[in-house]
């Protein structure tokens, strides 16, 4: 599963924050690098604070627009972020903090080949930011281009080994490349640094028991699907993931509860009703619950599949 946050949609602001005073020299400076530390130590408000000096201090710093734009993107505040990486790209358009979160943001409007645009110039003019490299792998790996994906996410794990995102995504493009060891490896990496924060991925644990399932490794898959459901109990996908698990270690009564968990989640996470009936035809039948079994092999008969395209 590719963690949501890639994918959440914002409303355009047409209103930009209003910025006043200038000075320039060590205070500003110092200020800065105290905002920035303050965020990556999760002081929310004292970041917050920090950051809003800065701007009065030096309203005409790209880069202190970009890095407050970033701020606000990470505490979900996306209209606030959207102004100010609209404004940081127009006080320096070759600013490559600024073509990063500017080119992040139109990505998450839909705006994919203008996004694109941006954060491929963002890395010509510094290829050693990994965030760049990480969004627009992103953007591969949404179009399901992997051996580009893998070439952004290698090189953002290795500017920033301790990005569990970028690990999880890394992994989840080896695996169709057939790269399965070296796909092994990364998952391992990243749940070594997977910690609550800026890089945390609360998918990893999903992602890596499903790719242990699909190696027979039943002890491990069950692990980490066990961690799964703890992180995110109102995914659908993460119950069904161990529900297929416990009927294939014939764990029954796990696998029915399990099931009927994923069918009662409204966030699907790609897992669809039909898939569920099928699933849970299979458990009943185990159970020898004939009844349910036939209730749930009639939804499966009757329940259209969804047409290509249409939201899952």
């Amino acid at each position: 599963m590719r963690a949501a946050f890639l994918l959440l949609p914002i409303a355009v602001c047409t209103t930009g924050p209003a910025f006043a005073g200038s000075c320039t020299g060590a205070e500003d400076q110092l200020t800065h690098q105290q905002a920035r530390l303050a965020q990556a130590k999760g002081n929310v408000n004292e970041a917050a604070e920090l950051f809003y000096r800065y701007t009065d201090i030096d309203p005409n710093d790209s880069r202190g627009l970009a890095y407050f734009g970033r701020f606000f993107l990470e505490q979900h505040d996306y209209m606030r972020a959207d102004a100010l990486s609209a404004a940081a790209l127009d006080k320096d358009p070759d600013d490559p903090a600024a073509l990063a979160i500017r080119g992040q943001i139109l990505v998450m409007k839909e705006q994919s080949s203008r996004g694109q645009a941006l954060l491929e110039k963002a890395i010509k003019l510094d290829p050693d930011d990994p965030e760049s490299q990480f969004q627009l792998g992103a953007i591969y790996d949404k179009g399901k281009a992997a051996p580009q994906a893998v070439k952004y996410f290698r090189k953002a794990t290795t500017l920033n080994p301790r990005d569990a995102r970028a690990w999880d995504y890394l992994a989840l493009n080896l695996e169709p490349l057939g790269d399965l060891e070296r796909a092994d490896r990364a998952y391992r990496k990243g749940l070594d640094v997977n910690q609550m924060g800026r890089y945390y991925d609360a998918f990893l644990d999903y992602n890596y028991g499903r790719f242990l399932f699909k190696r027979n490794d039943l002890s491990g898959s069950k692990r980490h699907l066990d961690r799964a459901v703890e992180l995110n109990p109102d995914i659908r996908a993460v119950w069904y993931e161990r529900a297929r698990l416990d009927l294939r270690i014939q764990n029954y009564q796990q696998a029915r509860s399990d099931a009927e968990k994923a069918l009662a989640c409204t966030q699907q996470g790609g897992i669809i009703d039909l898939q569920i009936y099928t699933l849970l035809t299979q458990v009943y039948a185990r159970l020898g619950n004939v009844d349910l079994a036939t209730k749930y092999a009639n939804l499966t008969r009757e329940t259209p599949p969804p047409v290509r395209g249409e939201p899952r």
